[in-house]
């Protein structure tokens, strides 16, 4: 018991530690979007780093969109949406660079440059206008997407990112 109670801290901690950035013009008001659908998505995680399909991750992340747009009293339309969807989603291989000068070196040498790669998982949302094809929202994140548990990440990053959308701004005071 005390073992289930400590993976549980140590798993709802690890949910809050995602990085999530959200773009939007917070002047705007987003409450007259009516209806969405999905366009082109895109899946990028090498194969030898799945643990879960693609169609699977497809499905979990669309879910979690839908769900939460249904929430907030929008509907899937096909032929008359006012909202496309799009997302990418997997794990993108990044390097760092960085000039260290001429630390340990002798006078006349060169500096030493210092090289990290690493891989990091990540999922954007773009939310575009169907009418004028202008991105209005953007979810930026960084989590594990090809774990059993993307499920629980997804749909907190989608929450968390969609939480203001809908939401008529507040009135400026004069």
């Amino acid at each position: 018991m005390k073992l289930f109670a400590a993976l549980l801290i140590v798993t709802s901690f690890t949910l809050r530690a995602q990085d999530v950035k959200v773009e939007y013009d917070k002047s705007k008001d987003y409450s007259h979007y009516k209806t969405f659908k999905f366009g082109q998505s895109e899946i990028v995680t090498p194969k030898e780093k799945k643990q879960i399909s693609d169609k699977e991750l497809n499905k979990l992340i669309q879910d979690a969109i839908s769900n939460e747009m249904k929430e907030k009293g929008l509907t899937y339309s096909d032929s008359s949406a006012e909202l496309i969807i799009t997302y990418v989603a997997g794990i993108f291989e990044h390097s760092e660079i960085q000039n260290l000068g001429p630390l340990g070196t002798s006078p006349n040498s060169s500096s030493q440059t210092w090289t990290s790669n690493y891989s990091q998982g990540e999922l954007i949302v773009d939310l575009n206008d169907a009418k004028t094809s202008k991105l209005i929202w953007r979810i930026n994140s960084q989590t594990n997407t090809t774990t059993p548990e993307a499920r629980q990440y997804i749909e907190q990053i989608i929450d968390k990112g969609l939480k203001k959308f809908g939401v008529k701004p507040k009135q400026k005071k004069k």
